[in-house]
């Protein structure tokens, strides 16, 4: 079981947005100033794997990742001891268990996606961007399919970019004016199907995934949260 200590399971994350536009700055500290203890990381996982995938870190419980939108990605744990080491990770796919290791850097966000680089599952550490607005919402883009370059992020059907030449297996992040909005997201030349956002509010933290579990794009919404313990 994942320890951590109280001052740290009540965190809640705080957001920041603006609807390709520039903001009026806040004086108030952002989540990511805040310190967490030595050795400590916020991380979570993505499947962009065709099917269901259990994941058990040797720092947490087990957790199953099923295949449909957002409930491919877990919500930030807060992870205690990970800092600079091996972390070892068993991976279960269609009956397939799978022994990865990997390095997570202590005091930040981090996202694992869980990969296929051909006939190998393979997980890969992504640096989150933490930089937070009470006033606005957040926004993030993962270019989740490997191999795929020049991942794009653009609202529909006008074309204007929100993000661009974002490389495969990584992210970045804006904030942006709360509002409605649809977006296309892409990459390699190709598009995945148009994306209702919904209205993104002010202090949310969302992020659009660009997966391609069976070999077509296609993309979705998650609200990026810390787990509730």
């Amino acid at each position: 079981m994942m320890r951590a200590s109280t001052s740290w399971l009540g965190l809640c994350m705080a957001g920041a947005l603006a609807w390709l536009q520039p903001g009026a700055a806040t004086a108030q500290p952002m989540l990511y100033e805040q310190r967490l203890p030595d050795g400590f990381a916020f991380v979570r996982f993505a499947n962009t794997l065709p099917g269901p995938v259990s994941v058990k870190p040797d720092f947490d419980d087990a957790l199953t990742l099923r295949d449909d939108g957002a409930a491919r990605v877990t919500d930030y744990r807060v992870a205690e001891d990970v800092a600079n080491r091996p972390v070892r990770l068993s991976v279960t796919e269609g009956g397939r268990s799978t022994e990865l290791r990997v390095t997570i850097e202590g005091g930040g966000y981090n996202t694992i996606l869980l990969q296929r680089q051909g006939d190998a599952v393979q997980a890969v550490v992504v640096k989150d961007q933490t930089d937070y607005n009470q006033v606005r919402a957040r926004l993030s883009f993962y270019n989740a399919v490997p191999g795929c370059a020049e991942g794009s992020l653009a609202l529909a059907p006008s074309g204007q970019s929100v993000f661009s030449k974002v490389e495969p297996s990584s992210m970045t992040a804006r904030s942006i004016n709360p509002a409605s909005a649809r977006v296309t997201a892409g990459c390699g030349g190709r598009q995945a199907a148009a994306l209702d956002l919904g209205r993104l509010e002010a202090g949310g933290q969302y992020s659009v995934w660009l997966v391609a579990p069976a070999g077509e794009l296609t993309s979705f919404l998650v609200r990026d949260r810390i787990a509730a313990r």
